[in-house]
C-alpha cells in the first residue's frame, strides 16, 4: 500500500535564471494505491461507498498505518516571543499528540485550529528558547477524495494459486485534500 508525497513549490526565475522558491501549500499532502482482497460481498459495500463519493465528496481515512507519527517530527525551531506553531498535519487528534522541546517531553500547551477532538496548531504557554527543536508525535485522520483519473479496477483472479477467500479485489487511489 504505497502512499505518495507530494510537496509542490513554485519556482519563479529571478535575474541570470535563479530560482526562487515559494510553498504552494502549507502543508505536505499524500495519496494512497490501495489493493483491497477479499470476497465479492465483502466488496461490494465498499465499492457502493465510492460509488456514491464518486471523487467529489471528501471521506476519512486512517492512512493505513501512515496516519500515525511514530517518531517525533519537526514542528518547528524556537523562535523569541513565539507560542503558536502549525502542526505538520492537519486533523491531528488532540489525546494522542505528544509535544518534545529540545528532546524533553513538555506538557502545558493548547490545541488550536480544530474541533475539540483534532486540531491544526498548537499554543505553548511560553517562548521556546532560541533554535530549541519543538518536536511531536501523533495519530491523525486524513481527509481524502477518490481520484477518478486512475479508475476503479475491480478484478477477479482465476487458476490463483491464492484462497478462494482472495480471488476478488479493488484497486483505488485516494489523495488528500487541503481543505
Amino acid at each position: 500500500m504505497p502512499q505518495s508525497l507530494s510537496m509542490p513549490t513554485l519556482k519563479d526565475p529571478v535575474g541570470n535564471g535563479t530560482m526562487m522558491f515559494r510553498r504552494l501549500q502549507k502543508r505536505p499532502l499524500s495519496s494512497w494505491e490501495l489493493v483491497v482482497p477479499g470476497r465479492q460481498e465483502l466488496l461490494d459495500p465498499i465499492l457502493g461507498l465510492l460509488e456514491h463519493v464518486q471523487g467529489d465528496e471528501p471521506i476519512w481515512f486512517d492512512g493505513a498505518g501512515f496516519g500515525e507519527v511514530v517518531t517525533p517530527v519537526l514542528v518547528g525551531i524556537g523562535i523569541p516571543n513565539a507560542t503558536d506553531y502549525d502542526l505538520p498535519h492537519r486533523f491531528v487528534y488532540v489525546s494522542s499528540l505528544l509535544i518534545y522541546i529540545n528532546g524533553s517531553f513538555y506538557q502545558p500547551w493548547t490545541p488550536l485550529g480544530g474541533d475539540g477532538i483534532t486540531c491544526d496548531a498548537i499554543r505553548l504557554t511560553s517562548s521556546v528558547n532560541v533554535n530549541y527543536p519543538i518536536t511531536a508525535k501523533y495519530r491523525r485522520r486524513i481527509k481524502c477524495v477518490l481520484r477518478t483519473e486512475d479508475k476503479i479496477q475491480r478484478s477477479r483472479s482465476f487458476r490463483s494459486q491464492i484462497t478462494a477467500e482472495n480471488i476478488h479485489k479493488l484497486k483505488i487511489t485516494l489523495d488528500e485534500v487541503a481543505t
